[in-house]
């Protein structure tokens, strides 16, 4: 059995990070799988800019 792998970027969340991944869930639930490909290439680019700090 594997355990669970962690991530930093969900120990920091800003208010972009929220409405970024509520976006994905609303496309999500529409069904526009589109939208959803585009909010994970946002997602990841936002955690991106976490990562480089301050």
């Amino acid at each position: 059995m594997t355990t669970p792998k962690t991530h930093r970027w969900t120990e920091r969340r800003c208010s972009e990070c929220t409405d970024l991944e509520r976006g994905r869930k609303e496309a999500e639930a529409e069904r526009d799988f589109s939208r959803v490909s585009d909010f994970n290439v946002l997602i990841v680019r936002h955690r991106m800019a976490h990562a480089e700090g301050p």
